[in-house]
């Protein structure tokens, strides 16, 4: 594994939820209508991406360690919020705190992470870029994505050049 590239720590969302936000993605946003719909607990909030000096191995040992020792996680979409002074639309969880417990366990997992200025916020992105009417705001903001869901895998994902984000590793989380 290429650590050099910026690698992400996700959760996927599964169906039907995520057939649910590719369309609000490929109806809201060009840049995401084929981004992988997922949870990022690492990478883009609270901690950065992995540390790219690190060995492979060793990291991969430490992720297998925390997933064996880490449960699935029940959630729920809540609703729509927009990120201050930015067009970036997300779902917030229903109930943060499984996903805020994951994101701190990684931080104790023996893993090194990049810096990061945002605070950690569970959220699965709907849209990150250019303007909108006031009609598609409304439209976002009377979003709702039902049902409860579980995810069950941890997820490192990666971009390399121009490709698209892709899945490099995954772990059944199994606590």
């Amino acid at each position: 594994m290429n650590l050099a590239i910026p690698t992400y720590i996700c959760l996927d969302v599964p169906e039907p939820q995520a057939t649910a936000i590719a369309a609000v993605r490929r109806r809201h946003c060009q840049r995401l209508k084929d981004f992988p719909v997922e949870i990022t607990v690492t990478g883009s909030s609270g901690v950065g991406a992995i540390r790219s000096q690190l060995h492979w191995p060793d990291v991969e040992r430490s992720l297998r360690a925390f997933c064996g020792k880490t449960a699935p996680i029940s959630a729920e979409f809540g609703g729509v919020v927009r990120f201050p002074n930015t067009d970036i639309f997300s779902l917030a969880m229903g109930d943060p705190m499984p996903f805020e417990a994951i994101h701190d366990g990684l931080k104790q997992s023996g893993v090194r992470f990049e810096d990061n200025r945002f605070p950690f916020f569970a959220h699965c992105t709907l849209r990150m870029e250019g303007p909108l009417d006031e009609a598609a705001v409304s439209e976002l903001f009377a979003l709702r994505v039902p049902g409860r869901f579980t995810l069950p895998t941890l997820a490192l994902y990666q971009r390399v050049g121009d490709q698209p984000i892709r899945a490099v590793w995954r772990c059944p989380l199994g606590g």
